[in-house]
């Protein structure tokens, strides 16, 4: 299989932790890759993002989506204490997106690394006050809808009750137990902005030609590690008929490329009460412009011209 374009999603740091749920779990500790090449450091909370939250900036929730597909919440070992930490990690072509997230928000660091030949960019917040002010509300408004959103609670019963000290935290596991069900996700009164966020994390949008075929066909691709239930919700919502596949790694893989389904993609994302913001809205864009060249597509479906 030849592939032509693809939009796929960002690297994940791939690991996640948390704090204490539920007085039953284990002490973590992890040690970060160094590689900071360029930091950008805010010297006070911006609070104008508190007041667009009690507005229902709807930007809010496509960030909460963002996080749940790429993000993490961070309780790490620095010695004797706890240190706490919120990020998200994108490819550098992402970089602007999360200028833009930290203008939003009004605090955090920037930082670029090299991984793997590639160059990822960091965005995080550290500062216990700044955590508490701005992000803790902001998920408290717009809670996470797959079992991350176990690792929010943990970090925020750890940081609201102040440890300080490593030896204070319990083991923590994320439990496994489904938090929602598909139904109270699509009843989220602001899942459709959600969507858009989590599109941005783990999303693609691809057009390849088939080795036995001629035509190109193009796809929408989602997944997530663990993530059957919400997976299954986005399906369901976008009403896309293949089933839901999981892989050795337990990521739930849902692809769709017949006409109908690529029609519903293209009405939900133009449609939506907000936009793609990073790098994933130029690859919709140049998708569009792909499929206006494959007549299975273009001549059923009514492509926009712009997004």
């Amino acid at each position: 299989m030849q592939i032509l374009l693809f939009a796929g999603k960002s690297s994940n740091l791939g690991v996640e932790y948390g704090a204490n749920l539920n007085n039953r779990n284990v002490k973590m500790s992890t040690t970060r890759r160094s590689s900071a090449v360029v930091k950008n450091y805010s010297s006070s909370s911006n609070f104008e993002a508190i007041q667009r939250l009690n507005a229902g900036d709807l930007v809010f929730p496509y960030i909460v989506g963002l996080i749940e597909g790429d993000g993490w919440f961070l309780l790490t070992k620095n010695g004797k204490y706890i240190k706490y930490e919120f990020g998200i990690e994108l490819d550098i072509r992402d970089i602007q997106l999360l200028y833009k997230l930290k203008k939003i928000l009004g605090v955090g660091t920037i930082d670029i690394r090299d991984k793997k030949n590639n160059k990822m960019c960091i965005f995080r917040i550290k500062d216990k006050s700044h955590l508490k002010n701005i992000i803790v509300p902001i998920f408290n408004q717009y809670p996470m809808l797959s079992n991350k959103q176990y690792d929010f609670l943990n970090f925020k019963t750890n940081l609201l009750a102040d440890k300080i000290y490593y030896e204070e935290l319990f083991v923590y596991t994320r439990p496994i137990e489904p938090l929602n069900s598909i139904e109270t996700i699509l009843n989220q009164p602001y899942f459709q902005a959600w969507l858009i966020g989590f599109i941005e994390a783990e999303g693609s949008f691809n057009i390849y030609k088939p080795t036995k075929e001629n035509s190109l066909v193009a796809s929408f691709d989602i997944a997530q590690t663990n993530g059957n239930i919400t997976i299954e919700a986005i399906r369901e919502f976008l009403s896309l008929t293949p089933k839901v596949l999981k892989d050795s790694t337990n990521c739930y893989k849902l692809k769709v490329s017949s006409v109908r389904a690529i029609e519903n993609i293209i009405k939900f994302i133009n449609k939506a009460p907000i936009k793609l913001m990073g790098h994933k809205n130029l690859q919709y864009i140049l998708w569009l412009k792909e499929l206006r060249n494959i007549p299975r597509y273009s001549n059923k479906i009514n492509i926009p011209d712009q997004y």
